[in-house]
Parts: C-alpha cells; sequence; structure tokens
C-alpha cells in the first residue's frame, strides 16, 4: 500500500499480520496519478514506475519490517528466526 503517511496502529497491523507492506511516498502521487494510471512497484528499489509517463517516483525504504512482512507476520518471523519454538 502506498500512502503519503500512515496512523502507527495501522502500519504496526501492516507488518504484524504480514498481508500488506506499508509504503510511506516521499512526494504527493495523488496529484501526479489519474484513475486508470499502470504503476510498478519495486520494493528493492523503494520506487514506483509511472507506465504512461516512464517517470519513477521514490517511497521510503521498508528497512527491518520487511523481513517481517515477507515471511508473513510477526508470528511466522518468529518462528523462522528461532525468536519462538516452531509448532510440534
Amino acid at each position: 500500500m502506498l500512502a503519503e503517511g500512515f496512523a502507527r496502529i495501522f502500519f504496526r497491523n501492516c507488518v504484524a499480520t504480514g498481508e500488506v507492506y506499508p509504503c510511506d511516498l516521499t512526494e504527493r502521487l495523488c496529484d501526479v496519478l489519474k484513475t486508470g494510471d499502470v504503476v510498478t512497484v519495486d520494493l528493492d528499489q523503494a520506487s514506483v514506475q509511472v507506465e504512461g509517463t516512464g517517470k519513477t517516483y521514490k517511497f521510503k525504504p521498508l528497512g527491518d519490517v520487511r523481513a517481517v512482512v515477507d515471511t508473513g507476520g510477526l508470528f511466522n518471523y518468529a518462528r523462522q528466526s528461532g525468536m519462538i519454538p516452531a509448532n510440534p
């Protein structure tokens, strides 16, 4: 999900459940994008490319929370990293 910002509790819930990548934009894209525009989001490069114009916009890198979301949430991450025992 791309947004200019997130309420702290929403951001933490995105990470804890591992369902949504909360990406904070550094620019106001709602003034740039129109309904129907196709974009490509690159999590590795922390960028959004608009297919029609070829312009690329950056967002704040996810940092350490990306690994948590990648594994499907906080409990899966804790199990995979050995923080808590895996289910028997």
